[in-house]
């Protein structure tokens, strides 16, 4: 069963108008997590870098140095990844070096989430602080959206608490209320969830950013452009 953030994930993705070549930055093309598909009929290519080799990547290397030449790609996604670097910054960077000009990234990061290894944790960033990464290495903000809010909250920490409780003395039960409560339940915070969205100007699992490369000299200050 997915989280809600996953769900929030998922649904985002499934929106975004792809095109051109996509160069997908710490993402898996085989072990996928979630139900999203790259619309592969779309685009003109979708390639992948990881130093995960099992994940078969098209370029085995760090995020921060991927073995391609500058401008090569339309779109950059940098999807659940930042948390678990070191220094985020210089994906980033790298993102903005590889994308042509007018070139789009597309990060995803938690906020309000559980703590998951992969393989560490390392930070959480509110809106602005991603804001204010992504204006200082020459992208211009297009859109920030909370993926979720106070019941999609809720329900991950209650889901990923159980989970790990399953694991441990209850183990059964636990199972029990993971296989038939909490689908009925993720339901249930999905609905409150689109009624009390506005809630997720403060309370939200983390935030869905879209942004344009463009030339230095020409950065705005990335007001008026949230969709709360």
């Amino acid at each position: 069963m997915r989280t809600c953030r996953r769900y929030y994930l998922d649904r985002m993705l499934s929106q975004f108008e792809f095109y051109g070549d996509v160069i997908d930055i710490g993402g898996k093309k085989n072990n996928k997590r979630g139900k999203f598909v790259p619309p592969l009929k779309k685009v003109k290519s979708w390639k992948y870098v990881n130093i995960d080799e099992t994940t078969h990547p098209d370029y085995l290397c760090s995020g921060d140095a991927i073995c391609v030449e500058n401008d090569s790609f339309d779109i950059a996604i940098i999807t659940e990844v930042l948390e678990h670097i070191e220094n985020p910054s210089d994906f980033i960077k790298e993102a903005k070096r590889v994308l042509k000009p007018e070139g789009i990234v597309l990060i995803t990061m938690p906020l309000l989430y559980p703590v998951y290894d992969d393989p560490d944790d390392l930070q959480r960033w509110t809106y602005k602080k991603l804001e204010l990464e992504l204006i200082s290495n020459g992208f211009e903000i297009n859109v920030v959206k909370p993926m979720g809010s106070t019941f999609a909250v809720i329900f991950d920490l209650l889901h990923v608490s159980i989970g790990k409780a399953s694991k441990n003395k209850g183990a059964l039960k636990n199972r029990i209320i993971s296989k038939y409560i909490f689908p009925f339940f993720s339901r249930i915070c999905l609905l409150l969830d689109k009624k009390y969205y506005y809630k997720s100007q403060w309370i939200t699992t983390g935030y869905f950013l879209v942004g344009k490369n463009i030339k230095k000299g020409f950065l705005n200050d990335g007001q008026d452009t949230y969709s709360f």
